[in-house]
């Protein structure tokens, strides 16, 4: 397969074979042995034993310990010694341990050290990953950021998606749906490309993936590492375009007292609705009908009687007469509830390390047909085979159901004629609860067994590792990480439900098995001599990944009971089809790090990436990328000062790559095409597409320049970085004439741009021995345009794309009001008075076409993150907010084709500050009866956008170590119990000033969660 990929993947550049690539690169890496010699460590002279612990007194195992200046180290064991030989009394040792604060101690005449390390918040982040390997935070020249595991854990989340909300600046994590099991969407800098993807890539424990974030469990994550400049994401080459988020789940380690340690963590939570979809209430209904009616002159109140005889059905009338109103909503609605379990196992021994978690999800939601539970299991396996070799697994099974996943009733129960009952004299579900025959009880999706939407989803993700020391300094290491998926979804609609009312049942079923893998090669050498410092990595990666489906339909199916699972029983077999998918990945890799004297660094990486997407000629890709730094902090004209603890700067280039097609998406395709051949029915197929073998990456060219700071010994650290990147060769479909039959053809044509500015802020506020306040603050700007189109410099109106301006716009009319009495020119612009007044913006005395205008984008230009913690001895508060700025959002409710805002007066709508005579609101328009279908009210799709801005309470989380003289009884460690509110706050003009629910989830209620939860360990 491999020698088939390769033929393939031609690249001119390569070496002849890969068995000549492996040996150019030892022989390089023999060379830089051999140039390095002359820094070998001098004659040991003196040998020094001791002992490192923490403030506690306890032993610290796998502590670093370095002679400065020279490669000799050493780690302790599991008892916390060490022995070392130095060059003499004038050695310094540096000891370092990840989550303590860094030693260095001279020797002098010591023989034995005796060494305390403080535990520092601060220090957790000094190890980041960085894309095959990682680095010192000092070492670092990108633009990466982490969240540690403190920080992972202080949220209970459902999704590892939800963990990066508000954490990181420049990523906008968006929760498009509040059902279960739902997954947020990803943005980092800003959309760049127009047609393709502009998800991020993931890295689980080095294996890159794009599926199912739903399958892993969140507390299996330690750290999250985010690589947002062209400079660490070129690493990933045509992967990396839209930035990398890296991450490392829960390894095994050495414990205190060298046994297992076992960890139970556990939450139940309750879900309550705190905003429902503001419609009218029954009696507000009543009058808005006959408002619509009053408008046509089809209600006299003189008479209000035999008016409402005229435009109410007689069950309508009996219900007004007793006060007998349905609220739909709460009628499909409950008090959602989560619980979950957590339970793992966790140690060392001298050759072993090993980490097994079991976990148990489980979200039942507020609509009462929707759920999600989830089943996983994590093992993480280390096993060091000698002193020189080392192997090692990381696997996830997962197995998932849902139901409900596209299941929204809540449009039905808004829209719904809120007079009656649903249930009649007897008590049984009426079909029908109004005379209207299209308006079908909603409540009827909800008999047992009438409607399924059911996912079950099996994963297995593994990243297996072996590692081996070919020469010192020298590494060799291989991934492999396959990945598997097969998921079934069913959907079945029985006879009397909302679907079908009344007609035999329908049910479908797809299928889908998607498997793919990685395999990479990596040899990795670092050498320190004197003051200077070398890294070089190269990598030799194949990726590959199928994806095949089924799915078929039947329409009549003459059983119930079967639902979905004997779709061969159906009296018609509405469709069938299937598919296949196939894309390769060859990549070629090199990285070089050079450091000197702690000082100065430089990071250089090539990458070349060939894609089987693309015809032969234009296969490969190349992306390079250089960036440095300067550790400004380390100069000697900052050791006499006490204000900046640490200054860098930095500055970074690169170029990365976007796939951005889909496999055979250079070839022609075919539609198939029924015609008469002689008067009979005959198939045949035509053409669907240009072939275009010239097609090519889309390419991300990006310059990034930051600062990293630290003042008053670190008290206050940050970073503020500033970017620009521009995507060109853009995939985007060029205008054809007619006459060729086509429409368009995909082309490599036009480019986009983004800027922006970021801002991390880390402070201590108070660092008393009983009291903590520790604040996070992140921040971000970003202004993205599109430079060019498929036909230059000109605007796309049709799909609403403009030069200088979002990728992602609202093109439409602008709404100026309301038309009020005494405005005459009203009939000038073919409406009236009580209507909706659009904008006449090139002022030509009529509302056409060229009136309508770029109303927002959904894009914002700014995103805030805001977390505060306190802490008092065993007590401790969290609360955590998340903000948004200058973006437009559309309210799905205020939408048209919903019918729920379309002023007819047969269906309800959301709000009841209409236009009437005694009321001349600017607002929403007066009702005018027979106009409840689409479109509904002229211009009545410019009151569906409002202001996007909000500023979220996104958690608030108190939590109590219990004494440990009290939970020694039972034999724990720790044991910390918590109780915790998610979104019970949000501050927003759509919800304060125009009664939206959220203005994240607009097409549902808003929600509130309540969690009490409990974290032991053993």
């Amino acid at each position: 397969m491999f020698e088939k990929l390769t033929t393939n993947l031609r690249c001119p550049r390569r070496p002849k074979s890969r068995a000549a690539f492996i040996r150019l690169l030892l022989v390089m890496t023999v060379f830089l042995q051999a140039i390095t010699a002359h820094a070998g460590a001098p004659m040991r002279a003196k040998e020094i034993t001791g002992k490192v612990t923490d403030e506690k007194g306890a032993p610290l195992p796998n502590v670093s310990v370095n002679e400065k200046g020279t490669s000799v180290a050493t780690q302790t064991g599991t008892d916390g010694t060490f022995k070392i030989s130095v060059a003499g009394e004038s050695a310094v040792l540096i000891f370092t341990s990840v989550g303590f604060g860094t030693r260095e101690i001279r020797v002098g005449s010591k023989s034995s050290i005796d060494v305390v390390l403080t535990a520092n918040a601060v220090a957790l982040n000094d190890v980041v990953v960085v894309g095959y390997g990682t680095r010192k935070r000092t070492d670092v020249t990108g633009a990466i950021s982490s969240i540690s595991e403190k920080a992972l854990r202080e949220v209970p989340v459902t999704n590892a998606q939800q963990l990066l909300q508000g954490r990181v600046a420049g990523v906008y994590v968006t929760q498009n749906s509040n059902r279960p099991g739902a997954e947020p969407s990803v943005l980092l800098r800003g959309h760049r490309s127009i047609t393709a993807g502009n998800d991020p890539l993931y890295v689980i424990d080095g294996i890159p993936t794009n599926d199912g974030f739903n399958d892993i469990n969140p507390n299996d994550i330690v750290s999250m590492d985010v690589l947002k400049d062209a400079s660490a994401t070129a690493i990933y080459g045509s992967r990396g375009a839209n930035g990398v988020i890296i991450i490392t789940t829960a390894r095994g380690k050495q414990t205190a007292n060298g046994q297992p340690e076992v960890r139970y963590n556990t939450y139940v939570g309750k879900t309550v609705i705190n905003r429902y979809i503001n419609n009218l209430t029954g009696p507000q209904y009543v009058e808005f009908r006959r408002e619509a009616n009053r408008s046509i002159n089809n209600y006299n109140d003189a008479d209000p009687v035999a008016s409402d005889a005229k435009i109410f059905s007689a069950l309508e009338l009996d219900a007004i007469s007793k006060n007998q109103y349905t609220d739909w909503q709460r009628e499909i609605t409950q008090n959602g509830f989560q619980q979950n379990h957590e339970l793992s196992i966790l140690g060392a021994s001298a050759t072993t390390k090993y980490n097994v978690s079991l976990g148990y999800y489980q979200d039942d939601g507020y609509i009462k047909l929707q759920d999600f539970t989830r089943y996983s299991l994590r093992i993480n396996l280390d096993q060091k085979i000698t002193s020189k070799i080392n192997m090692g697994v990381s696997m996830l099974g997962s197995f998932s159901e849902r139901n409900g996943a596209n299941f929204n009733p809540i449009a039905a129960t808004v829209v719904i004629n809120p007079i009656g009952s649903p249930y009649g004299p007897d008590g049984k579900l009426l079909s029908n609860p109004t005379n209207d025959p299209l308006m079908y009880n909603p409540l009827s999706d909800f008999i047992p067994g009438n409607v399924l939407r059911k996912e079950k989803r099996t994963r297995l993700l593994a990243s297996l590792y072996a590692e081996a020391e070919l020469v010192r300094n020298l590494k060799f290491r291989v991934n492999f990480g396959p990945d598997l998926t097969n998921s079934r979804f069913g959907s079945f609609n029985a006879s009397n439900s909302i679907a079908r009312q009344g007609q035999l049942p329908n049910a479908s079923m797809s299928n889908e098995y998607i498997f793919s893998y990685t395999l990479e090669n990596i040899l990795d050498y670092n050498q320190t001599f004197g003051k200077h410092k070398i890294g070089a990595t190269a990598l030799y990666s194949v990726q590959e990944r199928v994806r095949e489906t089924g799915a078929a339909a039947g329409e009549n199916l003459p059983v119930e009971s079967v639902t979905f699972h004997n779709l061969g029983s159906a009296g018609l077999l509405a469709s069938i089809g299937s598919s296949y998918s196939r894309f390769d990945i060859l990549s070629y890799m090199g990285r070089i790090n050079y450091g000197f004297d702690n000082r100065f660094l430089f990071t250089a990486t090539v990458r070349a990436d060939g894609s089987s997407v693309f015809a032969p000629g234009n296969k490969w890709g190349f992306f390079p990328s250089a960036a440095f730094a300067w550790n400004i902090s380390n100069e000697e004209f900052m050791a006499n000062q006490n204000v900046l603890s640490n200054l860098k700067f930095r500055l970074g280039y690169g170029r990365t790559g976007n796939t951005a097609l889909d496999p055979y998406g250079t070839l022609s395709t075919l539609n198939r095409s029924y015609y008469d051949f002689n008067d009979v029915a005959a198939l045949g197929y035509y053409p669907a597409s240009i072939p275009n073998p010239n097609l090519k990456w889309e390419t991300t060219e990006a310059f990034n320049v930051g600062v990293d700071f630290g003042l008053l010994n670190n008290r206050l650290t940050g970073a503020i970085e500033g970017y620009r990147s521009r995507t060109f060769d853009l995939l985007l479909p060029y205008v054809l004439p007619n006459s060729t039959g086509f429409s368009s053809v995909i082309t490599n044509v036009g480019s986009t741009q983004n800027t922006g500015v970021e801002l991390t802020l880390s402070s201590q506020n108070i660092a008393g021995k009983d009291f903590q306040w520790t604040t996070d603050f992140t921040t971000a700007y970003n202004q993205e345009k599109i430079l060019e189109l498929s036909l230059g410099k000109v605007d796309d109106i049709g799909n609403a794309r403009f030069i200088g301006k979002f990728l992602q716009v609202y093109y439409d009319y602008q709404k100026v009001g309301i038309w009020q009495k005494g405005e005459t020119q009203a009939a000038q612009y073919s409406s009236s008075i009580g209507q909706i007044k659009v904008a006449d913006r090139n002022t030509n005395g009529k509302i056409d076409p060229d009136d309508r205008m770029i109303i927002g984008s959904p894009t914002p230009k700014w995103t805030f993150g805001f977390n505060n913690r306190f802490n008092y001895k065993s007590f401790d508060i969290g609360i955590f907010a998340v903000a948004v700025s200058g973006n437009t959002i559309v309210s799905a409710f205020h939408n048209p084709p919903n019918n729920s805002i379309a002023f007819g007066g047969r269906y309800n709508v959301v709000s009841s500050d209409y236009w009437i005579p005694n009321n001349p609101t600017n607002a929403y328009p007066r009702p005018i009866s027979g106009t409840s279908g689409s479109p509904g009210v002229v211009f009545g799709s410019t009151l569906k956008y409002f202001d996007g801005s909000f500023i979220r309470i996104r958690n608030i989380n108190f939590g109590y170590n219990l004494p440990k003289q009290l939970i020694s009884k039972v034999k724990a460690q720790s044991l910390r119990v918590y109780f915790n509110i998610t979104n019970p706050y949000i501050f927003s003009n759509y919800v304060r000033r125009h009664d939206g629910t959220d203005p994240e989830i607009t097409d549902a209620p808003s929600t509130v969660n309540y969690m009490l939860g409990l974290n032991v360990k053993f």
